[in-house]
């Protein structure tokens, strides 16, 4: 319990403390010099001790002129007074020093520097300033970002970062930007940066190499992670996470050093909206690995609720005027954030109440998270730490790889164990299997006889063992179907009621049996007999076989009438009702008529055949 408590208690400090580095930036132990009313002197600077110098500060601007080196050396610049503007700039910082409210315009940015004694090679580093810009060194110009117009007909906005290097002729330098904006409307500037030619050169190498270092990490997690879902789809945390990975990979070549529009001239549509898509898919696809990484942990709603505020943010970003992403970025940061609490919140629970891997996830998530909201404040005021994305991206992936990676391992481990362990039931189950063959070879034997004693009493009468009445028609409907010419004849034992009630039931049903036998034998191989039921038989006999019907039964009744009865003191009679099947006459007529002509028989004497017409 104390540990538990304690790595909570570092995550909690983490979590509160990491921000309030990242936002408030330390004192060195030397402060450059600021720019003051369009001068900055830096004759007392020592680069090589004390480093590279922002050019945060004021400048001076002269809105809608585009004023040159040799206007200011003529004095042209007297004809309008500049405006003290600070740098970096946003929107909010310029309302009370631009002339007019319109956030379209353009004009002259200038700053003059004071360097130290002795020649030296210096580099400039500019990122933004306006969405285009020309810069100028003591009137020679250095480079251009798009195209510098008086409007947005002749201007083409573009952001990518300028690398100058130069050896100025004295050691007080100008900084001339030309400089306009009618495409974002943001107002935004950045200050530059100043120092030794090698110093400048290691920046943007060494910020080159993070970019592509981490995009390389990123694109690599990316495959990774996607092939972790392709082996096992049921898991959706690598689907996410792979999402993740893939969107902040492009967001490594499109922000920072700006590799990608280095290279490759895309469009400032293009690049925008890339950049703004990068962060509202890849948050959905942030929370989405959250929840499916921790099951259980975090609601389905959040997930549900993410995705559909990254796509709608996706969508409304594709089509809104590029003015207007940054009120769409603080309409979306705020669920976004709220997401965000709800997630720290429930990660903390799941810190203290023993989850799984919650531990990892809280560290990571929580330099992650202060590190959005460092950027976001940035991208809206430009007062803070600036990109820096990329180390919270660095320790979440790391983090999270690791989680997804031991979530794995552990199915593995727990895979091989129940690989033992099935192994062992395998053997007992063998052993089971071997015995249980042989009582089930018995079983099995045991049950076919059964089955073959319970197909032959479905068939057979259980008293005389004829065919009973079922098996009886199927006899006759094969004979029908192979087309045979048959009789069917109804014998009833005379006065059969006055024996079961002479001799009683028992001696009856001996009687049954006896003539069961007598008829069997009297028919041969000519027919069958089969029980009707009570003192009733039903014969079968087919005519090819035979010369004479009435000669046959007459025979099978004499053979009845001639036997000698034990314990009966008297003669036992049959009477015989015979009809022919002729083609296409139905057995149920066939029946009838044998009944009838039995009936006749009874009435006209008993103990004799009569055949029905």
């Amino acid at each position: 319990m104390k540990k538990k408590i304690a790595a909570l208690c570092a995550i909690l400090a983490l979590i509160i403390l990491l921000p309030a580095a990242l936002f408030f930036k330390t004192a060195t132990a030397v402060q450059p010099p600021k720019p003051s009313n369009g001068v900055l002197d830096l004759s007392n600077w020592s680069f090589e001790k004390d480093g590279v110098v922002s050019l945060a500060g004021t400048w001076s601007f002269y809105f809608n002129r585009f004023l040159t080196h040799e206007d200011f050396v003529q004095g042209h610049d007297l004809l309008s007074t500049p405006t003290p503007l600070q740098i970096p700039s946003t929107v909010k910082s310029m309302e009370g020093v631009k002339p007019f409210a319109d956030n379209k315009f353009y004009g002259t940015l200038r700053l003059v520097i004071k360097l130290p004694e002795g020649k030296q090679t210096y580099g400039l580093r500019t990122d933004i300033i306006l969405t285009s810009f020309k810069l100028y060194i003591d009137g020679n110009l250095q480079g251009e970002v798009g195209k510098v117009g008086t409007s947005g007909e002749n201007s083409l906005p573009y952001y990518n970062i300028l690398t100058t290097y130069f050896n100025p002729e004295s050691n007080e330098v100008e900084l001339i930007y030309h400089t306009a904006d009618f495409t974002a409307q943001d107002c935004t500037m950045v200050a530059p940066k100043i120092g030794l030619a090698a110093q400048i050169s290691r920046e943007g190498q060494l910020g080159l190499g993070r970019d592509l270092f981490l995009f390389g990490m990123l694109l690599i997690m990316a495959i990774y992670h996607f092939g972790l879902y392709i082996m096992r789809t049921k898991d959706r945390a690598p689907l996410f996470f792979g999402v993740f990975c893939l969107l902040f990979a492009l967001r490594m070549l499109l922000v920072g050093e700006r590799f990608l529009p280095s290279h490759w001239q895309l469009s400032f549509f293009v690049y925008g909206r890339m950049a703004y898509l990068s962060v509202f898919i890849g948050f959905s696809a942030l929370c989405g690995f959250l929840h499916y990484a921790l099951a259980g942990l975090l609601a389905r709603w959040f997930v549900r609720i993410s995705i559909a505020l990254g796509l709608l943010s996706a969508v409304f970003i594709l089509w809104v005027p590029y003015s207007s992403a940054d009120r769409l970025l603080m309409i979306y940061a705020v669920p976004a954030i709220v997401l965000l609490g709800y997630a720290m919140m429930r990660l903390v629970i799941g810190t203290w109440q023993g989850v799984p891997f919650a531990r990892i996830v809280l560290l990571g998530f929580a330099v992650l998270g202060a590190t959005f909201i460092n950027d976001f404040i940035y991208q809206i005021t430009l007062a803070n730490t600036p990109s820096l994305i990329p180390l919270g991206v660095a320790v979440f992936t790391f983090t999270q790889a690791y989680t997804l990676s031991a979530r794995f391992s552990g199915a593995f481990t727990r895979a091989e164990q129940l690989t033992v362990e099935n192994k062992a039931i395998l053997a007992d189950l063998k052993y089971m299997n071997t015995k249980l063959e042989s009582l089930v070879q018995e079983r099995t034997a045991d049950l076919e006889n059964a089955l073959k004693e319970m197909e032959v009493m479905s068939k057979t009468d259980y008293l005389t063992k004829l065919p009973n009445r079922r098996s009886a028609f199927t006899k006759i409907k094969e004979l029908i179907e192979q087309k045979r010419d048959f009789y069917i004849c109804l014998a009833d034992i005379d006065h059969f009621k006055e024996i079961n009630d002479q001799y009683g039931h028992v001696k009856g049903d001996e009687i049954l049996v006896l003539l069961s036998g007598i008829l069997s034998t009297a028919i041969g191989d000519c027919g069958f007999v089969g029980r009707w039921g009570g003192e009733e038989f039903l014969i079968v006999l087919e005519t090819a076989q035979l010369d004479s019907i009435p000669d046959k039964f007459n025979e099978i009744r004499r053979a009845v009438e001639e036997y000698r009865y034990p314990d009966i003191g008297k003669e036992i009679t049959m009477t015989f009702g015979l009809c022919q099947y002729r083609e296409n006459s139905s057995l149920d007529i066939l029946i009838a008529k044998s009944d009838e002509a039995l009936y006749r028989g009874k009435m006209a004497g008993r103990n004799r055949c009569i055949i029905a017409v």
